[in-house]
């Protein structure tokens, strides 16, 4: 029968402190020698905690704030509160300049100033929207809205650069627009370059709802709808001016 050996554990390893408790004690000694370091150290982690939190929440609610504003300039301008609505859109544009509502603001800013007839008011914040960038879609229709507004003013050479930016989006304005740099190449007296723009926008668009307002306009400058084919030209195609 095997005897079970014993080690003998010395007085001196009894004393010993285990090695979780001296790391226990080392630690409990850098926190009292380092204690307001620790403390300091604390304080600035919570405080940015806090930050953080306040940060979020004061974000969501001046978004919220923001949309409650915007809505109720919309719902002012659709009831022609002109005042109202010039005086909500004014201040999300100037307070929310950085946010997509205010940024948004200045294109329904320039619709509340066409609702009120002045035509170089909305000019300018339609300019002001367009150097901001934004939206596709709302792109377009401020380069368009921006058309028509300088041809009324006279600003023909400006309204063409406008619809001709605008035609090259893809959106529900692109028809429109196209026809604008058209017509405005003829009040600028380019009649030749009217004539191509509307023969090719016929070609392109047989259907358009335009198309009547087109020929009928094709027809005061003495042309028509299609391009001329010189007899035995076979499908040589001669604009009208062109040798």
């Amino acid at each position: 029968m095997a005897v079970a050996s014993h080690r003998k554990v010395s007085r001196k390893a009894l004393r010993q402190p285990d090695e979780f408790i001296t790391t226990l004690d080392r630690i409990g000694d850098f926190i009292a020698a380092n204690l307001v370091r620790v403390i300091i150290a604390a304080a600035v982690v919570i405080t940015a905690i806090a930050a953080a939190f306040i940060f979020s929440f004061y974000s969501q609610s001046r978004q919220r704030i923001a949309s409650q504003q915007f809505f109720q300039a919309i719902n002012a301008l659709s009831d022609k509160h002109y005042t109202s609505a010039e005086e909500g859109f004014s201040e999300l544009a100037r307070n929310e300049a950085r946010r997509p509502l205010g940024h948004l603001a200045r294109f329904y800013l320039a619709a509340t100033f066409l609702a009120q007839n002045q035509p170089s008011r909305a000019r300018d914040a339609l300019q002001k929207y367009l150097a901001e960038g934004g939206n596709k879609l709302f792109r377009q229709m401020a380069l368009t809205q921006l058309g028509v507004i300088n041809e009324n003013l006279g600003d023909y050479r400006s309204a063409h650069t406008a619809y001709m930016n605008a035609a090259q989006l893809n959106g529900p304005e692109k028809a429109r627009a196209r026809i604008g740099a058209a017509r405005t190449l003829a009040l600028m007296g380019d009649h030749q370059g009217a004539i191509a723009a509307y023969q090719e926008f016929l070609r392109a668009n047989p259907f358009a709802q335009q198309r009547d307002e087109l020929i009928e306009a094709l027809a005061q400058m003495g042309a028509p709808p299609e391009p001329s084919i010189s007899p035995g030209a076979g499908s040589v195609v001669k604009e009208p001016g062109h040798r």
